[in-house]
């Protein structure tokens, strides 16, 4: 099963944005992430449609399974 981080962050106006990270280290801490999303939003990191992030909305570690089909 495949992991990966997910930050969601808000734009300016309604929207949302994504950031994944695959595979992150199984003993990353819920700090650790708040510091880097942080910095993301300082150094204005986080653009989307060419509008800046603002805020942290969520952040959350998704498991997804792969089951092949072809």
């Amino acid at each position: 099963m495949a992991k990966t981080l997910k930050i969601v962050f808000d734009l300016k106006g309604t929207k949302t944005t994504t950031f994944s990270l695959p595979d992150p280290k199984d003993d990353i801490t819920k700090n650790a992430v708040q510091t880097a999303a942080e910095t993301m939003l300082a150094k204005n990191f986080v653009l989307s449609g060419g509008t800046l992030a603002t805020d942290i909305k969520d952040a959350y570690i998704a498991n997804v399974e792969r089951i092949e089909l072809v």
